[in-house]
């Protein structure tokens, strides 16, 4: 059975959550952003509206709330180890200055919310999102050993991107907030393309032939990297989702 593990040593990142809500204890959202109350029969399109107007607002940041641009957003470090003797896929990777792009492109098209259960649904869509960062790497693809140390690119094309927070109730000076204690996310690009820089050693023949042999399998080579991206992804997501949920009360994030 294919297992993975994943760890996040330190993240400094921007994602289209914080449209719904952030500042310090007490403070209500900008008043730029759309507010929808819960008693709108048509709450969950108001907040998919208001979302996707937040995520043009914040794309360069908001200096009063203490939010870095989103774009792009950085990932100090985070490395991950995918595979199975017996799997196709094996690899270790450890990347640093991770910049992520074009997240700010994404359109939210469904957006399903269950407050008395805490639970938060949401489909994007975004025409690419980039991964550009310092890699090292080491194991192998199909039945090629694969090494290398340099610069990587990995870009997901029109993909379609599926979210899930699962929240509780936390109290704090009299006033209730959501921490959210599960962030799942799915991913399901149409294309992977990969560039992987000084695989190898540098040798140019064998790193162009491997760039080549990831690229002609990525339908492959991503399923079984999926989970693991897909763990990284929803710890990044899910702390960024605290820091804003467990700042602004309930009653401020989702008025009456």
């Amino acid at each position: 059975m294919t297992t993975n593990t994943w760890h996040i040593l330190h993240c400094v990142a921007g994602i289209w959550l914080l449209s719904l809500g952030t500042g310090t204890d007490g403070k209500d959202l900008p008043s730029s952003f759309e507010k929808c109350h819960r008693s709108d029969p048509q709450f969950d399109q108001c907040l998919r509206n208001a979302v996707n107007g937040a995520i043009r607002v914040l794309k360069n940041g908001l200096p009063e709330f203490g939010i870095l641009p989103l774009e792009p957003l950085a990932v100090d470090s985070l490395s991950i180890e995918q595979g199975e003797p017996s799997s196709p896929i094996k690899l270790k990777q450890h990347f640093t200055g991770v910049q992520l792009s074009h997240l700010t492109e994404s359109t939210i098209v469904k957006y399903r919310t269950d407050l008395k259960k805490l639970i938060i649904k949401a489909e994007a869509i975004t025409p690419q999102v980039q991964f550009v960062g310092n890699y090292t790497m080491d194991g192998r693809v199909l039945v090629l050993p694969i090494t290398g140390k340099g610069l990587a690119n990995i870009t997901l094309h029109r993909l379609k991107t599926h979210h899930e927070l699962i929240g509780e109730l936390m109290e704090r000076n009299g006033e209730q907030y959501m921490h959210i204690r599960k962030y799942l996310v799915h991913f399901e690009p149409k294309l992977v393309t990969f560039h992987f820089g000084n695989l190898f050693n540098g040798d140019e023949r064998l790193g162009k032939t491997m760039n080549q042999v990831l690229n002609d399998n990525w339908e492959v080579v991503f399923r079984e990297l999926r989970s693991s991206y897909e763990d990284t992804f929803g710890y990044i997501f899910k702390k960024i989702s605290n820091q804003i949920f467990l700042k602004v009360p309930m009653n401020k994030v989702f008025p009456e």
